[in-house]
């Protein structure tokens, strides 16, 4: 068929008809004679019969009367031609439209994704800050309460003249001193109380002698025997001892 387009169609009978369908298509297109020939178009979202071709006719005839038709629905064949297109225009539109803001939509929710995962890292980062923030403060008041604690045990400081006493004179890290006066056969418990009550003695602490350079056995454990006493220890009337920072 002469320019062939899929907006016609070409019905031919050529005999009777005989099956059911067959008798429903003939009645819509209401042919008189055979061989019959119609041409059917697309218009308005419709199969419409704009041509029909009845009886006998030659090649020549058939082509003529075709391209005749095929002219003068050109115009309908145009307008279809473009309602598909802008149909499938619109079409391609919508779609890339709807993947546009579905993308728009995963960034999004991506960015509120990122930004929950970061206010919650800022959340525990604070919290985090807190928490040490309040250990650090539990600390420093169950130190202040175990001083108080320990001072009460720490013995009354003896005379002067009396022949047991042991001066003890204690450096503390950051360069400060300060002097106590103990019995020789009191035990070096008190000592280390005496020191850790003290201001400028840092938490972690050992008492230490100059020279030569050793450690006392000054801090009690819960379930040990005390620590040995002054005179055990081999301390004069007078010493001069170190507390050392055991973290610096």
């Amino acid at each position: 068929m002469p320019r062939g387009n899929s907006f016609y169609k070409l019905l031919f009978w050529a005999c009777n008809t005989n099956s059911p369908e067959e008798f429903r298509v003939s009645r819509a297109l209401k042919e008189n004679t055979y061989p019959f020939l119609a041409l059917i178009v697309l218009r308005q979202n419709r199969m419409t019969v704009v041509a029909r071709i009845e009886g006998p006719i030659g090649p020549g005839e058939l082509i003529e009367k075709l391209e005749r038709i095929l002219q003068d629905n050109e115009a309908s064949l145009i307008a279809a031609r473009a309602e598909r297109e802008e149909r499938d225009f619109t079409q391609t539109l919508r779609r890339e439209k709807d993947a546009a803001l579905l993308k728009s939509l995963k960034a999004n929710k991506e960015k509120e994704r990122k930004r929950r995962e970061d206010q919650d890292k800022i959340d525990r980062e604070k919290q985090r800050l807190v928490d040490e923030e309040n250990k650090r403060k539990e600390m420093i008041q169950e130190r202040e309460r175990l001083k108080e604690e320990l001072k009460i045990e720490i013995p009354e400081e003896p005379a002067v003249d009396d022949p047991d006493v042991v001066r003890i004179v204690l450096k503390l890290p950051h360069g400060s001193r300060t002097e106590r006066r103990f019995l020789k056969n009191q035990s070096l418990k008190f000592l280390y109380y005496f020191a850790f009550c003290h201001e400028d003695c840092p938490d972690d602490f050992h008492v230490v002698t100059n020279f030569p350079r050793r450690t006392l056995p000054c801090e009690p454990s819960k379930n040990g025997p005390d620590p040995p006493s002054f005179e055990e220890a081999g301390l004069g009337k007078n010493e001069m001892l170190f507390v050392q920072d055991n973290e610096a």
